[in-house]
């Protein structure tokens, strides 16, 4: 009777499994217009774009040349949204009022705000949203000298929200976008005379099929406001959303507002020190009234969460002259 042949060893069988869990993972993202809960595999294709090269590489050395291949298939289309963003054109520069905006989410169990006002006293922002506030990040936020504008609505979970400007604000206050009871920002801004209708925003996270409802009518709220609004408009917060979701597409088409970030660059903002989960879901939005002269993800500030900073010029068409309305508040 023939000796059987020598096992294989359970590490051989990695690649194979590896390829199989990013091959499902990719098929279920096809499906994520259909949303929830397919979206939540379109979020990460960065991921599976460089574990997909990795996996290739290794079926390769065993000789596995068509699932290789299928692989190195894989890896090129997730990172066709890349691709793209290098591609596209560059943003084009204007001459107008140059102003500053940050977003951050702080977390709300962080009770450390040192890290996060150092950073913010070399950024010389001039307006700037901040998500989960609580009633001590209120008190930190209230000392600030630099910030003498300061709407803050501090609450005991993740969704107290607030923004501080250098410049004075004008019918500012909460709106509940998605009718779910929860806050967010909507006001102008009046820098060296120049109004600037802006939003800022907590969406819920979209782990839950009602979350996700949540957050996409919030979303379209937003766009409702953007499409129809006459002046200069930049949207900030945790949108819960990555620019590779099907929902970030249509916010984007849908109120005719632009991703300041530009570039082949992939700059998370979320976990951005575990590779397997870092996502951008903080955003800054504008508006064709606003040009984008320079954009980045900041340092980590004892959050989660990385700050994005976006400096933005207003575009001369722009109306200087009229006076903020109410509408869409």
């Amino acid at each position: 009777m023939p000796r059987p042949g020598p096992r294989a060893s359970p590490f051989a069988r990695l690649p194979t499994l590896a390829f199989a869990i990013v091959g499902a993972s990719s098929v279920l993202a096809l499906f994520a217009p259909l949303g929830w809960p397919f979206e939540l595999f379109s979020h990460f294709r960065p991921q599976y774009a460089a574990s997909a090269l990795v996996v290739a590489a290794l079926l390769a050395l065993q000789r596995r040349s068509a699932y290789a291949a299928a692989a190195l298939v894989l890896a090129g289309w997730h990172a066709m949204p890349v691709a793209q963003r290098a591609l596209a054109a560059s943003p084009v520069l204007c001459e107008g009022t140059t102003f500053t905006v940050v977003t951050a989410n702080l977390r709300y169990v962080n009770e450390r705000p040192e890290p996060f006002l150092d950073w913010l006293d070399g950024q010389s922002a001039d307006l700037v949203v901040v998500q989960e506030i609580t009633a001590g990040w209120a008190r930190a936020l209230s000392r600030l000298p630099d910030y003498p504008y300061q709407y803050v609505l501090p609450r005991p979970d993740p969704y107290g929200i607030g923004v501080l400007s250098r410049w004075p604000l004008e019918s500012v206050g909460t709106v509940d976008l998605a009718g779910d009871g929860l806050p967010s920002l909507s006001g102008f801004v009046r820098i060296e005379g120049q109004p600037v209708r802006f939003l800022g925003l907590h969406t819920p996270w979209p782990i839950l099929p009602w979350l996700a409802r949540s957050r996409d009518d919030a979303l379209r709220r937003v766009a409702e406001i953007a499409r129809t609004e006459d002046l200069p408009v930049v949207v900030l917060g945790d949108l819960n959303l990555s620019p590779d979701a099907p929902a970030f597409g249509r916010l984007l088409n849908d109120s005719g507002l632009r991703d300041v970030m530009h570039g082949p660059d992939w700059r998370p903002t979320w976990r951005a020190r575990f590779w397997p989960l870092a996502l951008r879901i903080d955003h800054v939005l504008v508006n064709d009234d606003l040009c984008v002269e320079h954009a980045e993800v900041g340092a980590p500030i004892g959050s989660d969460h990385r700050p994005v900073t976006a400096r933005l010029q207003v575009r001369p068409q722009a109306v200087a002259s009229a006076a903020p309305g109410d509408q869409g508040s």
